[in-house]
């Protein structure tokens, strides 16, 4: 009715409060949204569900999940992959402690993609199975050029750098140039826990 003939964004911001209520609540009104054709409501709840605190999401997500909607999991986990360090680095210890590992990955893969001066932070903050974690999927996803910029910015943190290190020398093949990269710019190669010579940096 507020759609039809109430004020402007009335209907918008009914629709808002939904996310307000609990997960399933607000995840029933969404569909409910989309089934009567509600496109501009239901984007407008959907984006609401944006701005709930990292401890709220896992319970969103599992909401979503039970309801089948799977794309707005994937949505609101892509989202999240731009927030903040430490807004970012709470949801993926808070989605860990839910045991929710494939989320997890999900939202780690899409912080790959941020500039290396953030990921050196994010490692830095995450909890140390969650760095290890982004550190193997940033030697995967990373082009040689940014993989040498982040080995570079990690070298002071010999743990950190150890871990990117050990997920590049277990597809050594794949990471050549990588390596060789590294060992111009006079970083070690040695596999970590490696004894160290005077020669571990050539």
């Amino acid at each position: 009715m507020l759609s039809r003939r109430g004020p402007t964004g009335a209907s918008l911001h009914l629709a808002r409060t939904a996310a307000d209520g609990g997960p399933d609540h607000a995840v029933a009104v969404l569909a409910e949204l989309r089934e009567l054709g509600l496109a501009e409501e239901a984007a407008e709840l959907f984006h609401a569900f944006w701005t709930h605190p990292a401890p709220a999401v896992p319970a969103l997500l599992a909401a979503l999940e039970r309801a089948g909607q799977h794309a707005d999991c994937a949505t609101l986990l892509w989202e999240w992959g731009s927030a903040p360090t430490p807004e970012l680095t709470s949801l993926a210890a808070c989605l860990q402690q839910h045991g929710r590992p494939a989320d997890v990955r999900t939202l780690l893969r899409q912080a790959a993609g941020r500039p290396t001066a953030d990921l050196v932070g994010l490692v830095t903050e995450l909890p140390p199975a969650l760095a290890t974690l982004l550190l193997r999927e940033l030697a995967t996803l990373r082009p040689s050029v940014e993989l040498v910029r982040l080995a570079a910015a990690l070298d002071g943190r010999p743990d950190l750098y150890g871990q990117l290190l050990a997920a590049l020398l277990a597809d050594g093949p794949r990471h050549r140039t990588t390596l060789a990269a590294l060992r111009g710019a006079g970083l070690s190669t040695a596999p970590p826990g490696a004894q160290r010579s005077r020669w571990s940096r050539r």
